[in-house]
């Protein structure tokens, strides 16, 4: 299959040196001046959208809402806990900086491909600080533990829908929903509260 990524982003020098870097990880690429020029079809089963400023997390979020089967990484002047942070509330996948190595970018597109957000250790570990403490996660249904149990170890939105007999769109609004409940935006803030919190760990040692 035929991994095609959307560099998307004014300047087209910019545009080709991303692209040069995707293509030599074995990505295939389309280069678009504009986010608004992607279409089902024509554009890539994932996009690489540079992000100049905080204005574009509105646009960002509105292609999330619209495509949210298709992985999104954004590329940033720099990228710390905040941006990133806001990256992934907008609905990408992740962030990179303009800076940042060949290896990063492949990773965090890697990663992007199959569902999965690539953080920096520091930057999940300065993002968890930033989480509110909730004390009392009995609320939690054994489903909803299960399923962040599932996104933890890698579990795709199609792979979760199957094992509990629903629709892959029906699965995304449960998902959406669940982010919901927990105060937090997306897949990697969800694994970060779960984390944090000891939803992930076995019954029987969470508190050994």
């Amino acid at each position: 299959m035929v991994r095609k990524i959307a560099v998307v982003g004014p300047g087209p020098a910019w545009r080709r040196g991303v692209a040069a870097v995707l293509t030599d990880a074995g990505f295939a690429t389309v280069e678009l001046e504009s986010l608004s020029a992607w279409k089902p079809g024509r554009g890539g089963t994932s996009v690489a959208l540079r992000a100049t400023d905080a204005t574009m997390m509105a646009t960002i979020a509105e292609f999330a809402s619209e495509y949210p089967h298709i992985p999104l990484i954004v590329v940033m002047p720099e990228v710390g806990a905040g941006e990133y942070a806001s990256a992934l509330r907008s609905g990408a996948l992740g962030a990179v900086a303009d800076d940042d190595t060949a290896e990063a970018y492949t990773l965090a597109f890697e990663g992007a491909y199959h569902g999965r957000s690539v953080v920096p250790s520091g930057l999940m570990r300065a993002m968890a600080a930033r989480l509110p403490p909730i004390l009392d996660e009995s609320w939690l249904s054994a489903d909803d533990t299960q399923r962040l149990r599932r996104l933890a170890v890698g579990s795709t939105v199609a792979e979760l829908a199957d094992h509990a007999g629903y629709s892959e769109r029906e699965m995304f609004r449960m998902l959406n929903s669940l982010y919901d409940t927990l105060g937090v935006a997306n897949r990697t803030q969800a694994i970060i509260w779960a984390a944090r919190h000891g939803v992930l760990d076995d019954p029987d040692t969470r508190h050994g």
